[in-house]
């Protein structure tokens, strides 16, 4: 049996739609008896589950730290009192320090180690305590790239003979009837002009800063505005302050946090799509702009160029004037749009959550 944590089921954010999307493929194909640890307040997103025993439904857990208590301690005891010889997956890197049953964990990267300047001292910390007790407290450890494995080799040797590589999934929505009345007006406003659109984070691993330096430059240049979508991250605030010192109110709009309508809208209607991130264990949004036919702009580092191979045009993300100069380059069409289309549909299709199960069974029957 295997008893699959997806106390971290969260749609907005890659981890949870991670646990949320595996969850359910690897429940509907069924090849091994499989229970689903999740929330009370989530148990409607769970309505795939037909015998409500196949659910461990968990009361009282609102934010992060009541779920890494439970994590931690409330469930591995639980877990090995009612079911000493199931596996326990949890989809990130944060192994049950006590528990008796044997553990899976999911590795999505190592940004605080790889670039530790992202993140403050204290999570740095925490970070690496809990995954190097982790890492060699599991049985098996799931890696979701092939350079998520090479920075599990990088910093944690010793560990390496127990990893497999099984690529993440992915949600083809474009053929989706996008729902217009979720969509708001502020997002609407957007559509009547043409734009360039980055789904992220604002945070510094995800250089938007670099991005909007680099669009500065050839503002004056290309009629497009450029359209950021995603929610605050930590040290947004010197983001914001680049738009007041570069004079660009009125060309760079953030949408803050949008809804699946929204996210969809935005996708169909841009004409090109940029991910400049300095670091990516995986990368979902490329592939969700691919779908729609959206030509990209892509980080040469780190996971992307695995994960997106030829479909994209690749940048040097702490070059502003190589970015500057591909935007240009994109925006004047001077590129084969219809070929890099096509090779976006097809690197889409290379990627699916029935394939991502599929795989992860055959990683849990190593060890069952």
């Amino acid at each position: 049996m295997i008893i699959f944590n997806a106390l971290q089921t969260s749609l907005s954010g890659g981890i949870g739609r991670y646990s949320y999307e595996l969850a359910k493929a690897l429940y509907l194909q069924n090849e091994i008896s499989i229970k689903i640890v999740i929330r009370e307040q989530d148990r409607n997103n769970f309505n795939y589950v037909h015998n409500n025993d196949d659910l461990i439904v968990l009361k009282g857990i609102t934010n992060s730290i009541q779920r890494n208590f439970y994590e931690q301690f409330k469930l591995p005891k639980y877990i090995y009192k009612k079911y000493p010889n199931a596996i326990i997956h949890y989809p990130d890197s944060m192994a049950p320090i006590n528990s008796k049953n044997k553990i899976i964990i999911t590795i999505h990267d190592l940004a605080f180690l790889s670039r530790s300047q992202d993140f403050t001292k204290k999570t740095v910390i925490w970070k690496k305590v809990i995954t190097n007790i982790s890492v060699k407290k599991a049985n098996k450890i799931i890696c979701i790239t092939n350079f998520a494995k090479s920075e599990i080799k990088k910093y944690y040797p010793d560990v390496v003979n127990k990893t497999a590589v099984v690529y993440n999934g992915f949600n083809d929505f474009s053929h989706d009837t996008i729902q217009d009345n979720m969509v708001s007006n502020k997002i609407r406003q957007y559509l009547s002009m043409p734009y360039i659109l980055t789904v992220s984070t604002i945070s510094p691993r995800k250089n938007i800063d670099g991005l909007i330096k680099a669009f500065d430059r050839i503002k004056d240049k290309i009629p497009h505005k450029l359209i950021i979508a995603g929610n605050n991250g930590w040290k947004y605030e010197e983001v914001y302050k680049l738009i007041k010192k570069n004079n660009l109110k009125g060309r760079v709009f953030f949408t803050g946090k949008v809804n699946d309508e929204e996210l969809k809208t935005l996708y169909k209607n841009s004409e090109l799509f940029v991910y400049p991130s300095f670091y990516e264990g995986f990368g979902l949004p490329p592939l969700e702009a691919m779908s729609y036919g959206v030509p990209c702009i892509a980080s040469q580092t780190s996971s992307i160029p695995e994960v997106l191979q030829e479909a994209a045009i690749y940048i040097n993300p702490y070059s502003i004037e190589d970015l500057a100069d591909k935007l240009l380059m994109s925006t004047k069409k001077d590129i084969n749009i219809i070929e890099l289309k096509d090779k976006g549909y097809a690197r889409t299709k290379c990627f699916s959550w029935e394939k991502c199960a599929r795989e992860t069974f055959e990683v849990y029957r190593t060890i069952l």
